[in-house]
């Protein structure tokens, strides 16, 4: 399978430097709550700026800045994202919570979707060492279904979840990667 156009990813580097503020110059971000970007899946990425665009995903931050970019953009910045090395974010884990997520994330089959060791493909995210914080807020938002996915598959996953479920899977992914 062929690498990143190295074109859209150098595009994609110029068109990022006004998200580095949020997400870091290589996409991996500092700020607690926000997603780190780097090696995102490029086709995930994309389809998130869509629905930011559209109104389909909001945030204060975001959605503006979404507004504004065409799909070429959005292409260039996926492009750019996912050829960038994803650094696990500092968190603090509570071993045995992180043990217990493990355990869940097996019996919810999380790695149906999201794959062994939640490194993501395609449409699906990646979690491993993403930000603790987000991914907590994340996970309720799809219980309580005011996140979204593309064809629902997420928030049907996420509804039998309980409080605890989400706290350990949410350990448990933030631990993985580098």
């Amino acid at each position: 399978m062929p690498g990143p156009d190295p074109a859209k990813v150098e595009a994609g580097r110029a068109k990022s430097k006004v998200c580095a503020a949020c997400h870091g110059l290589d996409g991996n971000g500092k700020i607690p709550g926000t997603p780190s970007l780097a090696g995102q899946p490029a086709m995930f990425t994309h389809w998130q700026l869509i629905k930011y665009r559209d109104g389909r995903r909001k945030d204060a931050q975001m959605s503006p800045f979404a507004l504004q970019l065409s799909d070429e953009d959005m292409a260039d910045l996926a492009a750019f994202y996912a050829a960038q090395k994803a650094k696990r974010r500092p968190a603090q884990l509570d071993p045995a919570k992180v043990a217990e997520g493990e355990k869940a994330s097996v019996h919810y089959q999380c790695t149906s979707c999201h794959r062994a060791g939640f490194v993501g493909h395609e449409q699906i995210p990646r979690l491993a060492g993403q930000d603790l914080a987000y991914l907590r807020k994340l996970i309720r938002g799809f219980k309580e279904k005011t996140a979204s996915d593309l064809d629902g598959t997420m928030t049907m996953a996420a509804v039998p979840l309980r409080e605890e479920d989400i706290e350990l899977i949410a350990q448990y992914a933030a631990s993985l990667g580098d």
